[in-house]
């Protein structure tokens, strides 16, 4: 097992301090994932306990690039996990941080699509939010633990 040294769940990096796709798990059993955020079509702020998709055409270096605005992302977004930290979401300028991939979370967005505690959830197309599985093909990256509250539990591939 390899231990990370310096890892900051909540520093924004204007450059990889880490290799992209790098895993962390937390003493608290919580999984992390360094990524790079890139939005290409518009600017779109996150926050901490945002959802971000994956970049919907990656070039052969960008598997572990996300974005904030959906339009980015596939027709049916692939959520990659939840941000620790405010990111500007600038078009074109590269942030690096650590997204939540595995373990409880609150989102900041409200669920939509009035899910029930126990459904699964998937990245709406409506940006940094989840919204309730319906269709068989909907990409499963969340379950609603309580709805009235926004609180998850993380189920991203990662």
């Amino acid at each position: 097992m390899t231990h990370l040294i310096g890892v900051k769940l909540t520093s924004n990096d204007s450059s990889a301090a880490f290799a992209e796709g790098t895993v962390y798990t937390a003493s608290n059993g919580k999984k992390y994932k360094y990524v790079k955020v890139l939005n290409e079509t518009a600017t779109v702020a996150g926050a901490a306990g945002d959802v971000v998709g994956y970049l919907g055409s990656p070039g052969a270096t960008e598997n572990n690039t996300v974005v904030t605005d959906n339009s980015d992302a596939a027709t049916k977004p692939v959520g990659a996990g939840v941000l620790q930290v405010t990111v500007a979401g600038a078009t074109g300028t590269a942030e690096y941080v650590w997204v939540l991939v595995q373990g409880p979370f609150t989102a900041t967005q409200n669920l939509a699509g009035t899910p029930a505690d126990g459904d699964a959830l998937y990245l709406s197309t409506t940006d940094l939010t989840l919204t309730v599985a319906a269709a068989v093909d909907d990409p499963v990256c969340a379950y609603a633990i309580d709805d009235s509250a926004d609180k998850c539990m993380a189920a991203f591939a990662h």
